[in-house]
């Protein structure tokens, strides 16, 4: 039986449950590229996960135990996280350009 990587097992629990991601660190306490770096962890450290399970009402220990890392299920993961990367990227600068654009005009 293979290890379960805890940052993908996150960010599954996190995109199933439809949460945004900018208010889940906000919420947490940490900024958002924090929440990336988690995603690309194979373990956590406890109280990472202790602190995202209280955010989200979510235990994990459910997951962990049952988790897939078939090669095909981690494949589909990876095309997955490439789209939401984009998507998250694409959204990071439609903030930024959006922030310009209200100095401008102050």
């Amino acid at each position: 039986m293979m290890e379960v990587h805890m940052g993908q097992l996150l960010e599954r629990v996190i995109r199933k449950k439809g949460l945004n991601i900018s208010e889940l660190a906000k919420t947490v306490g940490v900024n958002r590229r924090s929440m990336y770096n988690w995603f690309g962890e194979a373990d956590l450290k406890a109280g990472i996960l202790e602190k995202i399970s209280g955010a989200i009402d979510h235990d994990f220990s459910l997951e962990i135990h049952s988790s897939s890392n078939s090669p095909e299920y981690l494949a589909s993961q990876n095309r997955a996280r490439d789209d939401e990367y984009w998507k998250d990227k694409y959204i990071d600068l439609l903030e930024r350009y959006s922030e310009l654009l209200g100095k401008q005009h102050d």
